[in-house]
């Protein structure tokens, strides 16, 4: 067995004082060295070396293989890092929302946020520019006096920082760094340019312009498509349609609205196929005959050598739970990163009112804090008669939004070990309990280790 390093991430300002003296430093040397493996008897080392010595040989190699052939697969073996700076908390939740990249954001629960404030350009166009800049005047000077406010009634610095942003806007600047492959970079880049707002459309143009000059023939499709660009529309055409609907919905933070069918019989079944010689029918067959604690016994072997960062088996996978959820946007923050899972949105909704962390209550802010979120409803009411989209841009970190949440058993261990935690955010922490508590009263077989890091040898011991 041989394992070599063919690359590795190095920092771009390296990369900029060795790039003048060869072309060969662009990712599209391993795409098209990885792309010939498959039908060259080569040794890969010395496939390599020539892509590295003949860059535009490797080039058509790549546009023949991967837009002729279409093998795009290859071009997932070009990596980028970005650093993304200057960009709105909106911004982020699209940006944020694609699955096959890795990011990494500068986190206003840890961090006391100033005065950086996106003002979008369809806020000027609609003649809204003052208005809009004497909000985000407001707000930042209330989310500074919250905080202060905080403290001087002796709460913990790290409690002011977490709880004071929940008055900020989502027009507040962010930092993150993003891992993106080329593949996905390129679907990234179109759907970016497809949206309604500027920023985004800006986004894309600038990643389109980096990943062009360094990887011409990986990213060669990156505008716009109609197919993203209507769905905007459509979804206005179906939200009309849903106003002719009577709700009698109350609202509930968290609701399970369905689960697998006989799930813990399944999760049984799945595990007695994977380990024996039998049929996935036989299996159910044999579970269904299985006494609560015979079941019990077979997850619990699953989780005997299993330590507190280790996954449950991937058979929990087959057990899926759809929720229903109402999170703030900060809450919606955390929630987001858990891409695994399949998340719908619905836009933020002003009927669904404000999240006002207790410790607001506690130092005897309500008043401030409400006035501060009617003072953004009724600008966003003025934003949404010119522009929709960018109405978005002054709702509050506290301001809510329905979400469906679809998500496995095995991910929902992962969830519920770094939500449940006593260290997770207040928010997303009682979201992951009442989920988990739903979830335990559905599955008492396969959801016995759910919950926190804190509370896991704890629970592992109580299976002994």
């Amino acid at each position: 067995m041989q394992v070599k390093v063919a690359g590795f991430n190095i920092d771009s300002t390296l990369i900029g004082e060795i790039r003048g003296k060869s072309e060969s430093f662009t990712p599209e040397v391993i795409s098209a060295s990885y792309a010939r493996i498959s039908r060259d008897p080569r040794d890969i080392g010395q496939i390599r070396k020539e892509a590295r010595e003949a860059v535009k040989k490797a080039r058509i190699s790549n546009e023949k293989i991967i837009f002729g052939l279409g093998h795009s697969s290859v071009a997932e073996h070009a990596v980028f890092n970005f650093d993304i700076m200057g960009i709105s908390r909106l911004a982020v939740e699209e940006l944020e929302s694609f699955r096959l990249a890795s990011f990494t954001e500068k986190s206003q629960r840890y961090i006391k946020i100033g005065k950086d404030i996106i003002l979008p350009k369809e806020i000027e166009d609609c003649g809204l520019e003052s208005q809009f800049n004497d909000l985000m005047k407001f707000l930042s000077d209330e989310y500074n006096n919250l905080y202060l406010k905080m403290l001087d009634n002796k709460e913990d610095e790290s409690v002011a920082k977490e709880d004071s942003r929940y008055l900020l806007p989502l027009a507040v600047t962010a930092q993150l760094g993003m891992t993106v492959n080329a593949r996905e970079l390129e679907y990234m880049i179109s759907r970016l340019a497809s949206h309604k707002l500027e920023e985004l459309n800006e986004l894309a143009e600038k990643l389109s312009k980096i990943a062009r000059g360094i990887a011409p023939s990986l990213v060669r499709y990156p505008e716009a498509a109609d197919y993203f660009s209507n769905k905007f529309e459509t979804r206005n055409k179906l939200g009309g349609m849903t106003n002719k609907i009577v709700s009698d919905d109350k609202s509930e933070e968290v609701k399970l609205l369905s689960d697998t069918e006989d799930c813990d019989n399944l999760l049984v079944a799945a595990l007695l196929f994977s380990s024996g010689k039998i049929g996935i029918k036989d299996a159910r067959t044999a579970a269904l005959r299985m006494s609560v604690k015979e079941k019990i016994d077979i997850v619990r072997n699953t989780m005997e050598d299993m330590q507190l960062y280790d996954s449950v088996w991937r058979e929990f996978e087959h057990v899926h739970l759809l929720f229903e959820v109402i999170v703030s946007a900060s809450c919606f923050a955390q929630l987001k990163r858990h891409r695994m899972t399949t998340i719908t949105v619905q836009p933020y909704s002003q009927q669904l009112g404000v999240k006002i962390p207790e410790s607001v209550k506690r130092c005897g802010a309500v008043k401030e804090f409400e006035k501060a979120a009617e003072m953004s409803s009724r600008l966003y009411k003025e934003i949404r008669k010119e522009k929709n989209f960018a109405a978005d841009y002054v709702m509050l970190n506290a301001s809510r939004r329905r979400v469906l949440f679809d998500i496995n058993l095995r991910e929902l261990y992962h969830f519920s070990r770094l939500r449940s935690d006593k260290h997770a955010q207040w928010e997303i922490r009682t979201l992951s309990e009442k989920m988990c508590k739903m979830v335990k009263r559905k599955l008492p077989v396969g959801a016995i280790l759910l919950g926190g890091k804190d509370s896991f040898s704890e629970m592992k011991n109580s299976l002994q």
